[in-house]
Protein backbone atom coordinates (compact mmCIF):
# COMPACT_ATOMS: atom_id res chain seq x y z
CA UNK A 1 0.00 0.00 0.00
CA UNK A 2 3.07 2.60 0.56
CA UNK A 3 4.61 1.60 -2.72
CA UNK A 4 1.12 2.36 -4.48
CA UNK A 5 1.33 6.23 -2.44
CA UNK A 6 4.50 6.71 -3.06
CA UNK A 7 4.27 5.73 -6.73
CA UNK A 8 0.69 7.90 -7.19
CA UNK A 9 2.84 11.07 -5.38
CA UNK A 10 5.51 10.48 -7.87
CA UNK A 11 3.39 9.86 -11.10
CA UNK A 12 1.79 13.47 -9.83
CA UNK A 13 5.03 15.43 -8.87
CA UNK A 14 5.71 14.15 -12.82
CA UNK A 15 2.69 15.53 -14.09
CA UNK A 16 2.96 18.50 -12.56
CA UNK A 17 6.59 18.98 -14.28
CA UNK A 18 5.45 18.22 -17.02
CA UNK A 19 2.56 21.18 -17.19
CA UNK A 20 5.18 23.38 -16.45
CA UNK A 21 7.78 22.60 -18.53
CA UNK A 22 5.25 23.01 -21.53
CA UNK A 23 3.88 26.28 -20.40
CA UNK A 24 5.02 29.34 -22.61
CA UNK A 25 4.67 31.82 -18.99
CA UNK A 26 2.31 34.26 -20.93
CA UNK A 27 0.70 35.28 -18.16
CA UNK A 28 -2.95 35.42 -20.17
CA UNK A 29 -4.46 32.44 -17.19
CA UNK A 30 -3.39 35.18 -14.71
CA UNK A 31 -4.99 37.86 -16.65
CA UNK A 32 -2.44 39.18 -18.64
CA UNK A 33 -3.04 41.87 -20.77
CA UNK A 34 -6.35 42.42 -19.53
CA UNK A 35 -7.31 45.48 -17.45
CA UNK A 36 -8.01 44.04 -13.95
CA UNK A 37 -4.89 41.12 -13.83
CA UNK A 38 -3.65 39.40 -10.65
CA UNK A 39 -1.99 41.47 -8.25
CA UNK A 40 0.91 38.90 -8.12
CA UNK A 41 1.31 38.70 -11.53
CA UNK A 42 4.69 39.86 -12.68
CA UNK A 43 6.92 40.41 -16.10
CA UNK A 44 10.08 38.86 -15.40
CA UNK A 45 10.86 39.66 -19.06
CA UNK A 46 9.22 41.19 -22.12
CA UNK A 47 6.18 38.92 -22.66
CA UNK A 48 7.60 36.26 -19.96
CA UNK A 49 5.44 36.62 -16.81
CA UNK A 50 5.47 34.93 -13.43
CA UNK A 51 3.55 34.73 -10.34
CA UNK A 52 4.85 36.62 -7.73
CA UNK A 53 3.90 34.39 -4.97
CA UNK A 54 3.73 30.88 -6.98
CA UNK A 55 4.03 28.40 -3.90
CA UNK A 56 1.44 30.05 -2.32
CA UNK A 57 -0.58 31.16 -5.16
CA UNK A 58 -4.03 28.56 -4.80
CA UNK A 59 -6.82 29.68 -3.18
CA UNK A 60 -8.39 33.08 -2.49
CA UNK A 61 -6.35 35.58 -4.24
CA UNK A 62 -6.66 39.47 -5.37
CA UNK A 63 -6.66 41.65 -9.02
CA UNK A 64 -5.19 44.60 -9.35
CA UNK A 65 -8.45 46.13 -8.46
CA UNK A 66 -9.36 44.35 -5.63
CA UNK A 67 -11.74 41.70 -6.92
CA UNK A 68 -11.49 38.44 -5.13
CA UNK A 69 -10.93 35.42 -6.96
CA UNK A 70 -9.67 31.62 -6.14
CA UNK A 71 -6.61 30.90 -7.99
CA UNK A 72 -7.01 27.10 -9.39
CA UNK A 73 -4.11 24.65 -10.33
CA UNK A 74 -3.36 24.36 -14.47
CA UNK A 75 -5.50 21.42 -14.61
CA UNK A 76 -8.45 23.46 -13.63
CA UNK A 77 -7.90 26.02 -16.30
CA UNK A 78 -7.05 23.40 -19.12
CA UNK A 79 -10.20 21.12 -18.17
CA UNK A 80 -12.05 24.29 -20.06
CA UNK A 81 -9.96 24.95 -23.11
CA UNK A 82 -7.85 28.14 -22.47
CA UNK A 83 -9.21 30.68 -25.26
CA UNK A 84 -6.34 31.94 -26.40
CA UNK A 85 -4.67 30.27 -28.95
CA UNK A 86 -1.16 30.31 -28.77
CA UNK A 87 -1.55 28.57 -25.17
CA UNK A 88 0.61 25.61 -25.03
CA UNK A 89 -2.11 23.57 -23.46
CA UNK A 90 -5.12 23.82 -26.15
CA UNK A 91 -2.63 22.21 -28.37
Amino acid sequence: MADDKARYDRMQADQEAWYESICKRCGKCCGAGEVDPCAKLVEVSPGVFGCSSYRNRLGPQRTVSGREFNCVEIREIIRTAPDHPDCAYRK
